[in-house]
């Protein structure tokens, strides 16, 4: 059994996991297959290439959300009574 430890001192985001498992020898083509089953690859696009930053090779992941209504909601006005 293998294990893998995540030394998350200053925390971590889900692209930055997935980009280190890429590296780590993850298949980012079985992911793409997985998330197909859930039906919903009309919502969103995978995207990942290797980048180098400060002399640091890694892998940038990105999820691009398509048509999604979340980007819509987050630009809502706020209201507060006093």
């Amino acid at each position: 059994m293998k294990t893998l430890y995540f030394d998350c001192f200053s925390g971590i985001s889900g692209d930055m996991v997935l980009g280190a498992l890429i590296d780590a020898g993850a298949d980012p083509n079985l992911l793409v297959a997985e998330l197909k089953k859930l039906q919903i690859e009309d919502e969103y696009d995978l995207k990942w290439k290797r980048i180098v930053k400060n002399g640091i090779t890694s892998t940038k992941f990105d999820v691009i959300l398509l048509n999604s209504t979340i980007q819509h909601h987050n630009h809502h006005e706020h209201s507060h009574d006093h």
